[in-house]
């Protein structure tokens, strides 16, 4: 199924049940942040968001600006894009889209797949600062994996932005000791732990995907993985897990 027919019409949504709740967004005035801010209130057919958080860069938006609007839909994660307006009452309204659509689409198969992995979190402030080794490693499972990424179980709560170096523990398969995964969204299912969805980062698209100065902080090791490794874990799950749970241009 071709992943850009995949869109869900704003009728079939209830938008009211988002007004106190967080979402993101991806603007053109800060391309490299995902923003988080909350639904203040729900007006005819705009959201009315909250100034505050994501270190004042919600306040400093201007009006007139592409976005792209992130929210769990039925506990998966799509997106809408409009335009930020900013009436003479001050306060940020997003008009909702007629469609929204899903924010993966999946280049690689997700198998589901338990398996123990090791990480840790940093972000652009504290890898500047602390070596990875310093840093609190959490021995945790994924919920499924493939090529591209992984849905892992975190029991800890984390922020909607932020990095991680991992280390998967494949052993049957030759790949770097350490990848760079970058957070891409957050699920939180009942009576469970919270889910993160990780992307994994490869060489030849870090300088577009990482913040500069976080690439600086990092041992060059870290952006051993490449596309040839990328193939080769997305062929390895493919061949030894027949549990197919997504293809590209479906949802998990």
């Amino acid at each position: 199924m071709d992943a850009e027919n995949i869109v869900i019409s704003s009728v079939h949504i209830d938008y009211s049940r988002l007004v106190g709740r967080e979402i993101h967004l991806r603007t053109e005035q800060f391309p490299s942040h995902l923003l988080a801010t909350r639904v203040m209130a729900l007006t005819d057919n705009y959201l009315v968001i909250d100034r505050s958080g994501s270190c004042g860069r919600i306040d400093q938006l201007v009006a007139g600006q592409k976005i792209e609007v992130l929210f769990d839909y039925k506990g998966e994660p799509v997106k809408f894009q409009s335009v930020l307006l900013i009436p003479r009452i001050g306060r940020l309204q997003i008009p909702i889209a007629g469609e929204v659509c899903p924010e993966l689409q999946r280049q690689f198969l997700r198998l589901r797949m338990e398996h123990d992995v090791r990480l840790t979190f940093f972000d652009e402030t504290n890898i500047g600062h602390v070596r990875l080794n310093k840093l609190k490693w959490l021995e945790t499972s994924t919920v499924n994996i493939g090529g591209g990424g992984m849905l892992v179980r975190i029991p800890t709560f984390i922020g909607s932005e932020g990095y991680m170096a991992l280390h998967l523990g494949l052993n049957e398969i030759e790949l770097p000791t350490l990848l760079v995964g970058r957070i891409r969204h957050r699920q939180h299912p009942e009576n469970t732990h919270n889910q993160v969805g990780v992307e994994f980062i490869i060489r030849e698209s870090c300088a577009e995907k990482l913040p500069r100065n976080l690439i600086r902080n990092l041992p060059l090791k870290m952006f051993d993985f490449d596309k040839a490794g990328r193939m080769t874990l997305a062929e390895y799950l493919t061949e030894k897990y027949n549990k197919i749970i997504s293809i590209e241009g479906n949802i998990i």
